[in-house]
């Protein structure tokens, strides 16, 4: 068995899964995680779970640790920004 973690990037966008490297995760908190473009914020959509290994394609990326309140605020203002 493998824990994984669904993890979303923006607000409709694509689920991927994370193995939550005992961090304790629920619905709704904010993660950073490694991705192919770096590190990025997701909110987590799926609260971590047990699946069957054979079930997880690849192997998983760990989640790198809770968002901190600075994380949110600088992705928010780099949001802003954009939209200006």
């Amino acid at each position: 068995m493998t824990e994984i973690v669904g993890v979303r990037f923006k607000r409709a966008g694509k689920v991927y899964y994370f193995d939550p490297a005992g961090t304790d995760l629920e619905v709704n908190d904010y993660v950073v995680v490694k991705t192919t473009r770096g590190l990025e914020l997701g909110q987590v959509v799926i609260s971590p779970k047990q699946v069957l290994a054979s079930d997880v394609d690849k192997p998983l990326k760990p989640v790198v640790r809770k968002a901190e309140p600075e994380d949110i605020e600088c992705v928010q203002k780099l949001e802003a920004q954009e939209r200006e």
